[in-house]
């Protein structure tokens, strides 16, 4: 009979609130500016993905959130509007998303007008605005945590509708006394090496220059190794060394209450469809599960609605819930962050309802963007 450690940390950790007295709050104007640390600048996009977490103000990383706010300091105004003012997006649709502070919380929110798939697409954008300002906060030591407005958000006015809000702070170095870490997932069950090439946690690309020129495509790249192709999936949903409610579910994205299976991501090449994993026998691993093979007919249907890009990264929601859709955006901007770093020539793709039609001959059920690449 096997022991959960974690059932026993989340046990010790919940006895330890009722019996602990809560810190004070301490008021805001008794706060100092926060000194962000000048390295973050240059932090990489693999480094940035690596370190990614969310954070709270109860001081222990393993508790519930990795990150630890800095309660004795905060962030200034200057800081919030530069930290969105970098948050730049290559846009797929026209229709307004919007993020506004409001001292350090900030509203994300779109058009309440849109309707159908244009709804959609425009989700997703959102998750990618979401996931822009979360991976600037990994790169430059800020601290951040997203708080719900419900699975699918709710209606701020008549014009907007409200999809997530996200406080930011100060944060404490919580990697070993670093803002960043390059080390692989640990726990009480070690890294599982998988079928896929082992990702870089380091890389030579800066995140924030790389996040402000990428494109929804990109025709001037080279063309994808097996080992880039393991980097993107990784950057899509790859394990890192942070914790959440005590479990080593560390993602280079953030999730819903700690969900893992609100969406999936797919890959498929060679006349082959694969399921990209990241979790095997209670360890966090990186692989690919062979899912079947894809015949000359419909391979030649996807290639033909698609340009004849010859390997696709396919994001799939498995839930009817907004929340999957922006889980599908952080994603899709971390491949596209990844895929502009690795220098690769492809083609990003919101699918309408044709293309989506085809990729569920496939056995993907819910698809929703591609990747489309060109393979050595």
């Amino acid at each position: 009979m096997s022991i959960d450690i974690y059932l026993i940390k989340r046990i010790l950790y919940k006895i330890q609130d009722e019996l602990l007295p809560r810190p004070k709050p301490i008021p805001v104007n008794q706060k100092e500016i926060a000194i962000l640390p000048s390295e973050g600048q240059n932090i990489s996009v693999e480094t940035a993905l690596n370190s990614r977490c969310s954070g709270d103000n109860d001081g222990n990383p393993f508790k519930f959130h990795w990150g630890m706010f800095d309660r004795t300091k905060k962030l200034s105004d200057e800081q919030i509007n530069k930290l969105i003012s970098w948050a730049v997006l290559p846009r797929f649709t026209k229709y307004p998303i919007k993020v506004k502070p409001s001292g350090n919380i900030l509203t994300f929110s779109i058009d309440a007008s849109v309707s159908g798939i244009y709804r959609d697409w425009v989700m997703v954008e959102s998750g990618m605005q979401q996931q822009a300002i979360s991976l600037l906060c990994a790169g430059l030591g800020v601290g951040h945590v997203l708080q719900s407005l419900g699975d699918e958000g709710h209606k701020l006015s008549k014009t907007e509708w409200g999809i997530i809000k996200m406080k930011l702070s100060a944060m404490k170095a919580s990697y070993s006394g670093s803002f960043w870490t390059t080390a692989i997932p640990y726990g009480a069950r070690p890294w599982k090496r998988g079928n896929l090439p082992d990702p870089s946690r380091e890389g030579e690309n800066p995140l924030i220059p790389t996040l402000n020129a990428i494109k929804t495509s990109k025709k001037t790249g080279r063309q994808a190794a097996d080992e880039s192709i393991s980097q993107l999936l990784w950057a899509a949903r790859g394990r890192t060394p942070h914790f959440y409610k005590s479990q080593p579910w560390g993602m280079t994205i953030p999730t819903s209450g700690g969900k893992q299976n609100i969406s999936s991501v797919y890959l498929l090449s060679n006349y082959s469809l694969y399921k990209y994993v990241n979790w095997h026998k209670n360890r966090p691993t990186h692989s690919l599960e062979t899912l079947g093979e894809i015949n000359l007919h419909l391979w030649s249907k996807l290639t033909g609605l698609f340009q004849n890009f010859p390997t696709m990264v396919v994001l799939a929601k498995n839930e009817d819930f907004a929340t999957a859709l922006w889980e599908v955006g952080y994603q899709l901007l971390n491949l596209l962050v990844q895929a502009d770093a690795l220098n690769l020539d492809y083609k990003a793709v919101l699918l309408n309802e044709e293309q989506r039609r085809a990729f569920q001959e496939t056995s993907i059920h819910r698809p929703v963007a591609v990747l489309l690449l060109k393979k050595k």
